[in-house]
């Protein structure tokens, strides 16, 4: 083939590729249109059985076409995400909850703060950010707000969160206040003092981080703090969203949290730090998923983590577990025992849910 024909073949792939994202964009105009009706029809955004109608039909296309059908769900899969994304986002903003509201965000610089600055924003809350990094200006705003914001949301650490509780003890904002902490341990005693003097007060933990597009992905914990109506506010922001809401005690969640975050954190960051300290010329593709997730980890705030694991109280037993599973994976290897590193994979098969 001559170069000539080489740039004929590029430039025909680029009008195609110009031609699928302009399909794409249609396709997601034609996924709000449904959503607008859907909201109409007071229907929910995700629809399963379409969705595998959608993906058994590309694998149908893709065989009569002769390409590997997963490269047709995948694609499909991509862009059934953005229609279901573009349909939250629509109803989020039209839902209004927060109309004619205001609502404060302790801790609105930081990157949990500014994801939900744009997520009250969206539904009609008049946000303001109240933050040492944020400009003086929206944070007077903010403090004169305060008091009687309708929801004051703190996007804080969890021992500061604690602490400001604590400072509003004898005059608390009249508004809800709800934290996103990760651990609740903190939290416990000055979330009672708080309710003590009148003031009402939800807890919740966002199971997601602040890069999330799609609510559909995500679950968020709300805890029973004992106040079921200042639930109920909190339970109302994500109702127009896919989120999953799952409620649990308060006084359960770092247990919870100690495996779901804790363990999961400590596993990965010391697969990072287990690590070569050199680049080797071949990779497979397990380790290349686990260094993709130890990396993320590593990545994110050291402090906040170290909250994580230092400051819940279930901790040391989630690492202890950790240890021994690493124990005893190193004495069946170094006593060449076949059975003993037969039953650690086993009992993890089980623990996956992979059966026997």
């Amino acid at each position: 083939m001559s170069r000539v024909s080489i740039d004929e073949a590029r430039n025909r792939i680029a009008e195609i590729d110009r031609e699928l994202i302009a399909r794409a964009a249609e396709r997601v105009r034609l996924g709000r249109r449904i959503g607008e009706l859907k909201r109409g029809l007071d229907l929910p955004i995700v629809d399963y059985g379409q969705e595998r109608a959608v993906l058994d039909r590309a694998r149908g296309v893709a065989h009569e076409q002769g390409i590997d059908p997963e490269i047709a769900v995948d694609l499909c899969a991509v862009l059934i995400r953005a229609a279901v994304s573009a349909q939250d986002e629509d109803r989020v903003r039209t839902s209004a909850t927060g109309a004619g509201q205001r609502a404060v965000i302790l801790g609105g610089a930081g990157r949990m703060g500014r994801w939900f600055m744009r997520f009250l924003s969206a539904q009609g809350f008049q946000a303001a950010s109240l933050d040492p990094a944020g400009p003086s200006e929206e944070n007077e705003a903010a403090t004169a707000a305060l008091p009687d914001a309708e929801l004051v949301l703190c996007a804080t650490p969890p021992a500061a969160t604690a602490q400001l509780y604590r400072d509003w003890a004898d005059a608390p904002p009249s508004g809800v206040i709800v934290d996103i902490a990760s651990i609740k341990s903190p939290l416990l005693e000055p979330i009672e003092a708080l309710r003590r003097r009148g003031a009402r007060v939800a807890s919740m933990h966002p199971m997601f981080g602040p890069s999330i597009l799609l609510l559909r992905d995500a679950d968020v914990v709300v805890c029973d703090t004992g106040d079921p109506d200042a639930s109920a506010v909190v339970e109302r922001l994500f109702a127009p969203t896919t989120a999953r809401l799952v409620r649990m005690p308060l006084a359960e969640h770092d247990r919870i949290m100690a495996d779901l975050l804790s363990l999961a954190h400590a596993t990965a960051i010391a697969f990072a730090y287990a690590l070569p300290g050199v680049d080797h010329p071949v990779r497979s593709t397990t380790f290349q998923a686990l260094e993709a997730l130890a990396g993320r980890v590593v990545r994110e705030s050291p402090d906040v983590y170290f909250e994580i694991q230092a400051d819940n109280p279930h901790s040391k037993r989630a690492l202890e577990r950790l240890r021994d599973a690493v124990e005893r994976l190193a004495a069946a290897v170094s006593s060449h025992d076949a059975e003993a590193f037969r039953s650690v994979m086993t009992q993890g098969r089980r623990r996956t849910g992979g059966g026997s």
